[in-house]
């Protein structure tokens, strides 16, 4: 493992902090890599070199100064990792005066650097998960080099889950906030999902997040999924003042199967994020019937059934509002702060552009699709 100069100049300013005294870093081959004097950064240390060789610390003397190039009086220490030398830290000063602290440096250095190597490879596991999975939800044959490589990862693959998008909500400026806090946020659903050792999530991007959830869990009812992602929601609006959505796809009984389960999620996030409730693809009635007509289709009926009502705004408001509010007149008015007078005269001019009577059983259900229909384009 090399040092990276981040890491090395931390260990500086940490070490300084306790010595007050002039610190190097050096790596392998004794090149200075972090310094609390800069100017000495990239310059060849004997010392350090001397030290990566005999895996020991070296004592340097003011004689040593005339003979070793690049160094001051002080002490070297080795930086071991997992048996090998991979740097050197070096403290200046009278011998005498530091030697007390090199054992204590030594091993908080090795502390450092232990803790962000552990950090890295935990990084790497689950920059591969993120890959596996991705790869996971968008193929639908699975060979037997696939299903190993998931069984490296720890993952089961014989296990029963399910697909679960999570998605933050509001704005776009809340979606930029997410980046950087990822990680919190999967800490948090994590927490609150209470995953067991065979569920996985990960982010997906753009404010998204992937859960893989165990079905064979005991308590990995319906109703306990949907108490989850509830507490979820509630947690992330109270400590970010952000919403999410959630959508969840059946059950994939088979490793294959998954990216059915996975494409399920993304339907009933769609309705998940009209309801703002953690949605259920086996809840879904008309969004999938709907699902089924091609976008030609529902182009031509809405042309045919709107005409030029849908470049009307206000009109469209006031018709989707009407509907909702089951045609009740005076629900409708105080909805839009409108006199109900102004709303009869907005319902007749809707009537005039569409040709039909609104109140009418088949226009009124018409009116209802091509309006879902417009909104998905919008």
């Amino acid at each position: 493992m090399n040092l990276l100069t981040t890491l090395a100049q931390r260990i500086v300013q940490e070490v300084t902090d306790i010595v007050q005294e002039e610190v190097i870093v050096c790596d392998e081959s004794g090149i200075i890599a972090a310094a609390s004097d800069k100017s000495r950064i990239n310059m060849f240390h004997e010392g350090a070199e001397l030290t990566v060789q005999n895996k020991e610390k070296l004592i340097i003397t003011e004689d040593d100064v005339h003979k070793l190039q690049g160094v001051k009086p002080g002490l070297n220490l080795p930086i071991m990792m997992k048996g090998s030398v991979i740097g050197v830290i070096g403290i200046t000063g009278k011998p005498e005066n530091v030697l007390q602290f090199g054992q204590l440096i030594q091993r908080m250095t090795e502390l450092i650097v232990q803790e962000a190597y552990s950090s890295e490879r935990l990084d790497s596991k689950y920059r591969g998960l993120e890959t596996f999975i991705y790869e996971w939800v968008n193929i639908q044959v699975l060979d037997e080099e696939f299903i190993e490589r998931g069984e490296i990862l720890g993952i089961q693959m014989s296990e029963k889950r399910k697909c679960v998008l999570i998605e933050v909500l509001n704005t776009a400026e809340a979606t930029e906030q997410v980046v950087p806090l990822d990680q919190e946020l999967s800490d948090l659903f994590r927490e609150h999902l209470e995953m067991s050792a065979q569920e996985f999530i990960v982010p997906w991007g753009n404010g998204r997040f992937i859960f893989l959830h165990s079905t064979e869990r005991k308590d990995g009812s319906y109703f306990s999924l949907r108490g989850s992602l509830e507490r979820c929601q509630r947690e992330t609006l109270r400590r970010y003042n952000m919403n999410i959505a959630a959508g969840i796809g059946q059950e994939a009984d088979a490793p294959n199967k998954l990216y059915r389960s996975y494409f399920e999620a993304k339907r009933a996030m769609q309705a998940a994020k009209k309801t703002k409730r953690p949605t259920f693809y086996e809840e879904l009635t008309l969004d999938i019937a709907l699902s089924e007509v091609s976008d030609t289709a529902k182009e031509t009926f809405v042309n045919r059934v709107l005409g030029s009502l849908r470049h009307d705004d206000e009109l469209l408001e006031t018709l989707m509002i009407y509907i909702k509010e089951n045609q009740h007149l005076k629900n409708t008015a105080r909805r839009l702060h409108i006199h109900i007078n102004t709303l009869h005269y907005r319902l007749k001019k809707i009537e005039t552009l569409t040709g039909s009577p609104v109140k009418q059983s088949d226009t009124f259900v018409s009116l209802y699709l091509a309006l879902l229909f417009l909104r998905e384009k919008l």
